[in-house]
């Protein structure tokens, strides 16, 4: 047991050779000195390559709304030049509708003239103020005939 008390007491002698550290050597900053400069410089390229990265990812998405963008300005030009197109066919239907129900109020065919009345009726929602305001002179045209042969 006095030997091996006395082999622990030796080997943590041997260990330190009788100095104690507390941190890192002199010659260990040194060491690591280069190599933190190394890790900083790398650490800011790598830095330096995601901003990059991120600025083109940015720039990309930016161009991407841009390209949306003009290409939801150009459907809606082209939805309201359709939708002028369709206004300026209903609008001459609508037209040709009303003078087919004057030649037929003329002429005192009222049935024709009512069945033409039902196809105005349908397009009045969508025709302009000045339609609608003559397809309701018609109407009370109409309605006036129909009373005169009802009586």
């Amino acid at each position: 047991m006095l030997s091996l008390s006395a082999a622990a007491l030796l080997s943590l002698a041997g260990c330190g050779d009788g100095e104690q550290s507390l941190g890192p050597s002199p010659s260990d900053t040194e060491d690591q000195a280069p190599s933190q400069a190394e890790g900083e410089a790398g650490g800011s390229a790598a830095l330096d390559s995601v901003k990059e990265k991120t600025q083109a990812a940015m720039d990309s998405a930016s161009e991407a709304g841009s390209q949306a963008m003009d290409a939801i300005s150009e459907a809606a030009g082209i939805a309201q030049d359709q939708g002028a197109t369709l206004t300026d066919s209903a609008k001459a239907e609508a037209q040709t509708l009303i003078e087919r129900a004057q030649t037929y109020l003329e002429e005192n065919n009222l049935d024709s003239a009512e069945g033409v009345m039902e196809q105005l009726n349908a397009l009045k929602d969508s025709a302009s103020d000045t339609l609608r305001t003559e397809i309701d002179q018609l109407e009370e045209q109409v309605d006036t005939l129909r009373e005169q042969e009802d009586n």
